[in-house]
């Protein structure tokens, strides 16, 4: 019989969630499996995620509940042993060999594997625990994948799909390395359980660049806060934003952040399998993942693992590498890290100018916030815990920071300063992911008076509720001490912006240095520390010297204004680089798909269609023509009709321009040279062939230049070609005066284009470009070169041509007027 125990109320006593878990784990071994199994998807279930929640496994068990004797993990007696021991110590602990999960009961194989994902905020007793815990948690990521690649469409597969979906939050792996591996494995389970990647997008629509940022909501917190200044620098003439809320908006504050954005979208009421094909349905050319993908599970990963737009970026939101197949790029900088910055991440790196982050920080409070009493009253409780004049020192590293070296190293500095106290921030209003503050001085506490130490100098402050508290203490600590290896960012805004000194260290990865590049930024490069050693060192002088500490204080004071990270305007341009260097590549990726450019032939300097008439190819890229010969060319043509050949030359001697020659099917054609849209070449050779000059589906093709002499080069030299390219000839449009057209701006004078001084005149198209293409002005009469507009980017325009991207509308302007007789425009493959 199995006992009827029901979830509780959220806001009942301490005393009765300890006595829940004291119930549960003495009745879940008795159970047998497949009844428990049955049990746990009822209210005895909800309970045991209820208990499970409150993180009381960190405090210690009570002292007339000692843990069951379990038998092996072939006996299927274990595993309700196993789920009653985890309600008290850490995964890692309870189940050492992860092989022992082949052993499960199918029925109880989901929720095991529920239990032991979900691991809380371990705090490791010391290093070589911390080594076996990551060692253990990679190793159960392995089983799983093992046992779902196996059979995906298996119902334990399934099952264990759903358990790593809901349960696996990843923040606690990352305080020290990072293990692209096992992220490599996160990503491909989180892909099977977000199913198909999605169809490949279509050709975007013209326009400006579509950029979207994905976020969990807007409400008041530290991703928010960081999230807004990429919408503070964007130019709307060029971007078109959209910000894209899984959870709606729930409060004025939410709104106001939201309304940053040129378009909000709403998808709380799009049930979750329809979200990523409403996403896509915008076109976005990038999509921005602005929350942290590794610290949580569920929906939010679960996107990002598929294609909803052609970009996918990720920011140091995340910690490190996300591991997700569906996102592109990681937006960092040669500020944020150093050395092998591509090494670290599945994704690549997409460097931006700077520092990649910033926060859009409201006012400082004025007056005192609500829980400033709570807070003196905490500040004077620890001060008292010496005698005479005390050190205070802040740590607001939240607990999945902390680490065993790093808590010797802040003991090691109270050891040396006698005069110190430390105050502990484990959670605040600013993170999401709960903290049992008891656990966290305990564990300080207990390290502490095995040292020698007097365990109460430390204490843990709050909780607080009101984001205005946090700045109310960090104008009463004395130095701020940032974590490492996995170093703060927001952390350390309110302390700097107190003027207070923060101590930080300096590392490699932008998770390690961090907190570092913050300071480095204001210039203050002598609180970094090159190691754990030194960072000692610096900290206990400056908790022996007040007149340096107020020495660091005026000089954070004077400069913090002005520093890079509370800038947001200067950020979102910075950023918006970034986003148009991406938006290129977009564009340059459609001319290519342009269906003229698919017909085509292409080629370089190594194709096997050069006959006689040429010398050997040049560096790989280029050859020479013989000069004064026939340099011969076949190209087989792999279409119908007219076509339009294209030779990139890469040199063009002094004097080759008249003297060059074509002939096509034994005719001499006539050719026109322009420009090279290849900034490394020289000049781009275009001629229309007629169908008649390409028999039996063959362009012969006979190119002959004057000879010339090059210094040191005994060869005749013609003219050297890098690339070609043969297409369909369809696609030419020539808009002239008497063609009729959607134009705005322009005045029709005796057959000419007519444009008055510092007027911009528009000419819509009747169907969009695709692809890159020329543009011929002909007849062009301007005391100054125009300026042009095309797809809402500024374009060269040399010789009174240019290569436009795909665009639906072409605009000019000219400070002094112009007038011109025709534009001529047609397709370009190279």
């Amino acid at each position: 019989m199995i006992p009827a125990l029901r979830p509780l109320p959220d806001d009942v006593t301490e005393a009765a969630w300890q006595e829940a878990r004291r119930r549960l784990a003495l009745i879940l071994p008795d159970i047998p499996p497949i009844g428990l199994a049955t049990a746990l998807r009822g209210d005895l279930g909800a309970l045991y995620r209820q208990v499970a929640a409150r993180e009381l496994r960190a405090l210690p068990a009570e002292a007339d509940l000692s843990p069951p004797d379990l038998p092996m993990p072939a006996d299927a007696r274990f595993w309700p042993g196993l789920l009653a021991r985890l309600l008290y110590d850490w995964p890692h602990r309870c189940l050492p060999d992860i092989a022992g999960l082949d052993h499960c009961p199918p029925p109880l194989l989901e929720p095991v594997t529920r239990a032991l994902l979900d691991t809380g905020l371990p705090l490791d007793e010391d290093e070589a625990e911390t080594a076996r815990r990551e060692a253990w948690f990679a190793d159960l990521v392995r089983w799983i994948e093992t046992r779902v690649i196996h059979d995906p469409g298996h119902p334990e597969a399934r099952g264990l799909l759903r358990a790593f979906l809901e349960t696996s939050n990843f923040l606690a792996h990352f305080r020290g390395r990072t293990d692209l591996e096992t992220l490599a494995r996160r990503g491909k389970l989180l892909a099977l359980t977000a199913g198909p990647a999605g169809p490949l997008l279509k050709p975007r629509r013209p326009g400006r660049m579509r950029l979207g940022f994905l976020v969990l909501d807007t409400e008041d917190r530290t991703e928010t806060r960081a999230l807004l200044p990429f919408l503070a620098g964007l130019d709307r003439t060029r971007a078109e934003s959209f910000l894209i809320l899984l959870h709606g908006i729930r409060s004025d504050a939410a709104r106001s952040n939201a309304s940053m954005a040129e378009h909000t979208l709403d998808l709380s009421g799009i049930p979750e399998p329809e979200r990523a094909d409403y996403i896509r349905g915008f076109d976005l050319d990038i999509l921005v993942f602005a929350n942290n993908l590794l610290g949580r599970a569920g929906t939010y990963p679960r996107l990002a693992c598929q294609r909803l737009a052609r970009r996918q970026v990720a920011t140091i939101a995340s910690p490190a590498s996300t591991g997700l197949p569906g996102i592109d790029r990681f937006l960092t900088s040669t500020d944020a890290e150093s050395g092998d910055i591509a090494g670290r991440y599945t994704e690549t790196p997409l460097l931006m100018e700077g520092l990649p982050v910033c926060f859009a920080e409201p006012a400082l409070p004025v007056g005192r916030p609500p829980e400033a009493d709570l807070i003196d009253r905490q500040v004077a409780s620890l001060r008292r815990a010496v005698a005479g004049s005390t050190t205070l020192l802040l740590a607001a590293a939240h607990a999945a920071k902390l680490t065993p070296a790093l808590r010797d190293c802040w003991l090691t500095i109270l050891e040396r300063a006698p005069g110190t106290v430390l105050m502990l921030l484990p959670g605040n209003p600013g993170w999401s992911v709960p903290v049992e503050g008891r656990a966290v001085l305990r564990w300080m506490r207990d390290a502490a008076a095995a040292r020698g130490l007097d365990a109460r100098r430390i204490a843990v402050a709050g909780p607080f509720q009101s984001r205005a508290a946090l700045a109310h203490l960090a104008r009463r600590v004395d130095l701020f001490l940032d974590s490492f290896p996995y170093a703060g960012c927001a952390s350390l805004i309110d302390p700097l912006r107190a003027g207070t000194p923060v101590m930080a260290l300096d590392g490699a990865a932008q998770k390690e240095k961090q907190g570092a590049s913050l300071l480095q930024s204001l210039g203050l490069d002598g609180l970094v520390a090159g190691d754990p050693v030194a960072y000692a060192d610096i900290a206990v002088a400056l908790a022996h010297d007040c007149g340096a500490r107020e020495a660091w204080r005026s000089r954070i004071l004077s400069r913090i204004e002005t520093a890079p990270f509370l800038d947001p305007a200067d950020f979102g341009r910075r950023a918006a680089a970034c986003w148009e260097m991406l938006f290129r590549e977009i564009m340059e990726e459609e001319a290519q798909a342009d269906p003229l450019a698919a017909e085509a032939l292409r080629g370089d300097a190594q194709s096997d269609v050069f006959g006689a008439g040429w010398h050997a190819v040049e560096a790989s890229t280029w050859r020479w023509s013989v000069g004064g010969d026939a340099a011969q060319m076949a190209l087989p043509v792999p279409f119908a009709g007219p076509a339009v050949l294209e030779l990139e030359l890469r040199h063009l001697p002094p004097g080759t321009r008249g003297g060059l020659r074509l002939v096509i099917g034994g005719k001499l054609v006539p050719h026109l040279l322009f420009p090279s849209p290849d900034p490394a070449g020289a000049a781009l050779l275009r001629v229309m062939i007629p169908e008649a000059l390409l028999a039996g589906g063959l362009a012969d093709i006979a190119l002959y230049a004057p000879p010339h002499m090059a210094p040191g080069d005994p060869r005749p030299l013609g003219v050297a070609l890098s690339r070609f390219a043969l297409h369909p000839a369809a696609g030419t449009i020539r808009i002239d005066a008497a063609t009729p057209l959607l134009a705005t701006g322009w005045e029709i004078v005796d057959g000419l284009f007519r444009l008055p001084s510092r007027r911009t005149g528009t000419i819509f198209l009747r169907q969009p470009l695709a692809g890159r293409h020329l543009l011929v002005l002909d007849g062009v009469q301007a005391e100054a070169p125009p300026r042009l507009i095309a797809g809402e980017q500024q374009i060269d325009l040399r010789d009174s041509i240019a290569y436009l991207p795909p665009c639906d509308r072409i605009a000019l302007s000219a400070d002094a007027g112009l007038a011109l007789e025709a534009f001529t425009l047609s397709p370009v493959v190279l």
